[in-house]
């Protein structure tokens, strides 16, 4: 499906500001931009913003996809979450009134999630075990900002790994902050021993070291459509 094929490639760069997708479907041109996750502005043809999607929803043909990084968007005239579009094509007819409410909604929630994320250990350990059954990861932890160890499975020293996890991620915070995706949610890290993902998920640090015979960046995006749905 069309929506499938932009939803990779939404969540592959999702850290990233000011990216273009430009695409060819059925002879019509078309283009999405979209920065740190957010959709801003979407032409196909003739048609734009939710137009677009209600178009490519359920369609299901050939389309080359070309990416282009910092391509800022000439206008804002979306600036919602592709799940939230899907939302509104599948159904919603409330109005702009009932969309207010479901981003209001949306945004409470996110708070309720991430609270109940930082002080239960509980939620940590189920999401961490969640990850550890992905194929091709040999061990895992979970670790607060400040150096805590919540969850820990096939390491030998925590307090190393750790340690570790936390330079990796600011290593690749500064490197991101270079490429301009200064919101950085998640990174590859390798070594000559070692790969691992990083990920920041409500303030806290899922180091997964993964095997060398296994592609990172598949792992990568399987770990996020995981926490998506947890």
């Amino acid at each position: 499906m069309i929506l499938e094929d932009i939803k990779y490639q939404l969540d592959q760069f999702y850290s990233f500001e000011d990216i273009k997708l430009s695409f060819e479907i059925l002879d019509k041109q078309g283009a999405i931009y979209f920065s740190s996750g957010k959709i801003l502005h979407a032409v196909l043809g003739t048609k734009q913003d939710i137009e677009v999607f209600k178009e490519l929803n359920g369609l299901d043909a050939p389309i080359n996809i070309q990416v282009s990084i910092g391509e800022s968007s000439p206008e804002i005239t979306l600036d919602k979450y592709l799940d939230e579009i899907i939302e509104i094509i599948n159904g919603d007819s409330k109005g702009s009134d009932n969309n207010q409410k479901l981003n209001d909604a949306k945004s409470s929630n996110s708070e309720i999630v991430k609270n109940d994320a930082e002080s239960s250990p509980a939620i940590v350990v189920k999401i961490a075990e969640t990850l550890s059954v992905i194929t091709g990861v040999e061990s895992i932890l979970a670790v607060k900002e400040d150096g805590e160890v919540l969850y820990s499975k096939g390491i030998d020293d925590t307090d190393f790994e750790s340690a570790d996890a936390l330079f990796l991620f600011n290593q690749s915070k500064e490197l991101g902050d270079i490429l301009n995706f200064n919101k950085l949610k998640s990174a590859i890290c390798e070594a000559n021993n070692y790969k691992k993902i990083i990920i920041n998920n409500k303030n806290v640090l899922y180091s997964l070291k993964v095997s060398s015979e296994v592609p990172a960046l598949k792992t990568q995006m399987e770990a996020i459509k995981l926490l998506k749905e947890n």
